[in-house]
């Protein structure tokens, strides 16, 4: 667990660093990570720790008959 917040601390650290306030909601939710089947936006820590876009699991890839490249780079969530 302590690598978890480890890589937590360190994100929030370069956020702060770059001058941006991870916590901070913008004023719309245009732009948030969000789950590529239920498009819902990601909530807590998951806002600080990905970037606008849409990601799914590896089983909802499968089932929707997709398959993952080799040497893609996984995002842990």
């Amino acid at each position: 667990m302590s690598k978890v917040y480890g890589i937590i601390t360190n994100k929030i650290i370069k956020l702060l660093e770059e001058g941006v306030a991870p916590w901070r909601k913008p004023w719309n939710s245009i732009g948030l990570a969000v789950n590529w089947v239920t498009q819902k936006p990601y909530r807590g820590i998951n806002t600080m720790l990905l970037k606008p876009g849409e990601y799914a699991t590896k089983k909802q890839i499968k089932n929707a008959g997709g398959k993952i490249k080799e040497k893609k780079r996984k995002k842990d969530i």
